[in-house]
């Protein structure tokens, strides 16, 4: 026979066991553990990305804020204040607000609900009632005198009329419930919640991304709008003065009417280049005062004034594949996004199993205030349980769901993180090609200025005329026109890098979200 001291070490863990029993099984989650996917692991093992050779950038960590690498102080301010106003802006900050309250909701469902109650109830009895009543107490109080009991029959007269069924009832209580998260549904909710306020923070800087490279963007429009506007007017003064000599060589007969309508047909081409032109600053300057909160015409008097092109920055600093991927705001919404759908399998998968709520309540009732106390007290203790064992498949299906969402969000997640990578790498074929083109209409610009020079040369010389003068002059000014679009189009291409690398975000401020 065994002894019975060997019993005693088991027999003292099993109520120890049964203790811990619950915290076990709070450890169990079902659903797959989520891990950031490994993707394009070709490209993010190389040193540079495929296109950096040919734009002419340097390795380098780009700066957030790349716009102050124009130093346009104008705008360096209406950026800022685009981040700190637009209502677009404000929409995204709104929803991460919305998104991470959520979070926090989703984190407190874990713990007990405890709530309190307290009740007054009068009740008035009908009339039918008492008298119901009344009636049954004459009834038995005849039998007593039937059976020879007067004196009882008189006593129990007495006590029914006496009988008052209108009362008074007083309650006040506390209870508590708790769901045993026991396969992990609070938690994988709460996980969920958190993926979700991610991607929804992602998209705010995403927002900001956008916001800072397309205001940028229409600002250099608006300021080679004004620079083309320049050019064109001095080319129609140009033509206007190109026209009238040729009115005065017709008049001297030195010139045929042809000659005049040529004249006239070029001074009329070139007025009407100037109408477009003004009509693209206008609307460029409503664009700005949209983005930046404001109504339109209100950034008319701080745009006013014609100013030059910002100037491109003499090192561009652009990164590797692993730092764009890290750093993009969509990619890293989507990576969210795929994080949220994998927790939304663990939910599903719970549904296999019981749902144990514990619940509980402490009160007191009575007649009266006075009679409130330990005499009238009440506590019940009750666990819960739901399952649902027979479903006909419905879960299944929500079990299919989940995992097929999750492998659409996989796919979605490879898919942003390729286009972003194709994206930075077309915007650094795009930027080095402008930089080419900037390079031959600069040549073309300088061979127009020397052609300008030695016509006026051979003009003060006697062997050219004034109309030949100023034709030279007009193609000087139509090169300088096409610089013009060239520069501007380089500055757009270098704010499209930009935005391709994902810079100008940064996280929501504490204030916005803390409200």
């Amino acid at each position: 026979m065994t002894p019975l001291n060997s019993f005693q070490p088991a027999a003292r863990l099993r109520p120890l066991s049964f203790a811990l029993l619950p915290l076990l099984l709070a450890g169990c989650m079902l659903g797959p553990d989520y891990t950031r996917p490994d993707v394009a692991r070709p490209a993010t093992a190389q040193a540079a990305l495929p296109r950096a050779d040919q734009a002419g950038v340097v390795a380098a960590a780009p700066p957030s804020q790349w716009w102050r690498e124009l130093r346009d102080p104008l705008l360096d301010e209406l950026v800022d204040e685009a981040l700190r106003n637009s209502p677009n802006l404000r929409a995204a900050q709104a929803k991460v607000v919305a998104s991470r309250a959520l979070q926090r909701q989703r984190r407190a469902e874990q713990l007990p609900s405890v709530g309190a109650a307290a009740g007054y109830a009068n009740v008035q009895a009908p009339d039918s009632l008492n008298d119901s009543v009344r009636g049954l107490g004459e009834n038995v109080a005849q039998v007593a005198e039937a059976n020879g009991r007067p004196q009882e029959a008189a006593q129990l007269r007495q006590q029914f009329a006496d009988v008052d069924l209108d009362t008074e009832l007083y309650v006040v209580g506390f209870d508590a419930s708790w769901e045993l998260d026991l396969f992990g549904r609070r938690r994988r909710a709460a996980e969920q919640a958190a993926a979700e306020a991610g991607a929804d923070a992602a998209a705010l800087a995403d927002a900001q991304v956008q916001l800072a490279a397309e205001l940028t963007q229409v600002y250099l429009s608006y300021r080679s709008s004004q620079q083309r506007i320049a050019l064109a007017e001095d080319n129609l003064r140009a033509a206007d003065e190109a026209l009238r000599l040729s009115r005065q060589r017709r008049e001297r007969g030195a010139d045929s009417d042809l000659q005049v309508e040529r004249a006239q047909a070029q001074r009329e081409q070139q007025q009407a280049r100037i109408p477009p032109l003004r009509a693209q600053a206008d609307e460029a300057r409503d664009v700005l005062a949209l983005m930046v909160g404001r109504e339109p015409g209100a950034l008319d008097g701080r745009l006013g004034q014609g100013a030059e092109l910002p100037v491109l920055p003499a090192r561009i600093a652009v990164d590797d594949a692993a730092a764009l991927i890290r750093r993009r705001p969509d990619i890293r919404k989507a990576e969210r996004e795929l994080a949220a759908s994998s927790a939304q399998i663990g939910q599903a998968l719970t549904a296999y199993f019981p749902q144990v709520t514990l619940l509980g309540t402490v009160g007191a009732g009575a007649g009266s205030l006075s009679d409130l106390g330990s005499d009238s007290a009440a506590t019940i203790v009750a666990p819960f349980l739901r399952w649902s064992v027979f479903d006909f498949g419905r879960n299944k299906a929500r079990v299919a769901q989940a995992r097929a969402g999750n492998e659409a969000r996989m796919a979605a997640y490879e898919g942003t993180v390729l286009a972003a990578l194709q994206d930075a790498n077309t915007a650094l074929a795009r930027f080095g090609a402008a930089r080419q083109q900037v390079q031959a209409t600069t040549r073309a610009e300088a061979s127009a200025t020397r052609a300008d020079r030695l016509m006026q040369q051979r003009r003060q010389a006697g062997a050219a005329s004034q109309i030949d003068l100023l034709d030279v002059q007009r193609q000087q000014l139509d090169a300088q026109d096409g610089l013009a679009q060239a520069q501007l189009q380089l500055l757009v291409r270098y704010v499209a890098l930009q935005k391709s690398l994902g810079l100008g975000w940064q996280e929501a401020p504490e204030a916005a979200v803390s409200r």
